[in-house]
């Protein structure tokens, strides 16, 4: 989809796009060849060369730049190194809270990094990434982290699919989503919301009881590990949404 995409030029829109398409132009390499030797084109060619050149050489950072915040789901699959996030904390705030658990899914197991044991680790970790998955991410889960580790080398590329999601009718909680696609979570952690993470934390800290703190691990890998499943089902929906086919 990524090498079909032309909506990072300038006034492009999806219908210009789509018409694109239609007219037999399906890719970079049809444009190139089209219409590279037309004066009137050598921007958008410009532009397209420069594209294939970043997937060409595994560059998440210029489609992060480039492509629209609600068009970031083009660039999945094309690079592989998908980090799945999701972070617990001790509460709202950023400047009075601290982060508890994070979790990563790499698409085949899951990281856990836990305040007090490996959290440092995540920072040299998080740098293998190519392109970071969050669920509601860019209004609670990147900022929190940017603003309680230091210089935290967050891959740019982002797909939030609280949004993503919300674009095609489907919004709520993840809970309530992952309902409506008829994902189960483990009996003990069914209705278990962000508050009681919070608690499990606390009874965790007070009591040193390492059963709190492997429910809350277990409850934000299961926070993830559906995103992957989400992601996949998105972006067929969303490729024929705008028409390609």
């Amino acid at each position: 989809m990524l090498e079909s995409t032309f909506i990072h030029l300038p006034n492009f829109g999806p219908k210009k796009e789509k018409k694109l398409w239609d007219s037999g132009i399906k890719t970079w390499n049809d444009y190139l060849e089209h219409f590279a030797s037309s004066r009137f084109h050598r921007q958008y060619c410009t532009t397209l060369a420069q594209s294939k050149c970043a997937l060409n050489s595994n560059d998440p950072n210029y489609f992060a730049n480039v492509l629209p915040n609600n068009e970031t789901w083009r660039a999945y699959p094309h690079f592989s190194k998908t980090a799945y996030l999701d972070i617990e904390t001790t509460g709202l705030s950023g400047d009075r809270d601290h982060i508890t658990v994070v979790g990563i899914f790499d698409g085949s197991k899951t990281m856990s990094y836990i305040y007090g044991q490996n959290l440092d680790d995540l920072n040299k970790d998080i740098c293998n990434y190519d392109l970071v998955v969050t669920f509601n991410g860019s209004l609670f889960d990147l900022p929190f982290l940017r603003k309680n580790i230091n210089g935290i080398a967050i891959p740019s590329l982002h797909i939030d699919l609280r949004f993503l999601l919300s674009s095609m009718s489907i919004t709520g909680g993840l809970k309530k989503i992952e309902q409506k696609f008829g994902f189960e979570r483990e009996d003990d952690l069914k209705g278990l919301n962000g508050y009681d993470a919070v608690k499990l934390w606390r009874k965790y800290r007070k009591n040193n009881d390492a059963s709190a703190l492997d429910k809350l691990v277990r409850y934000n890998a299961a926070d993830i590990e559906n995103l992957k499943k989400l992601l996949d089902w998105a972006y067929k929906e969303k490729k024929k949404e705008a028409g390609f086919c």
